[in-house]
């Protein structure tokens, strides 16, 4: 919760902050917004040690 991640959608990048996690769907407040048709897969980064790390991917539902 409240952890910043680097997200990756088609070309757009963008950060955003995790607000809520329930299994395996976890809801981001994006901090500039994005237009990606649904089911879009999304690169997820995490700044770990002072650099973005990638750490998996999802999809937009």
């Amino acid at each position: 919760m409240n952890e910043t991640l680097l997200l990756h959608v088609g070309a757009a990048i963008t950060v955003g902050k995790v607000t809520s996690v329930k299994g395996n769907v976890v809801t981001v407040s994006l901090s500039r917004p994005v237009c990606a048709p649904a089911e879009s897969r999304v690169a997820i980064s995490r700044k770990i040690a002072g650099r973005w790390r990638l750490i998996g991917y999802g999809m937009i539902q």
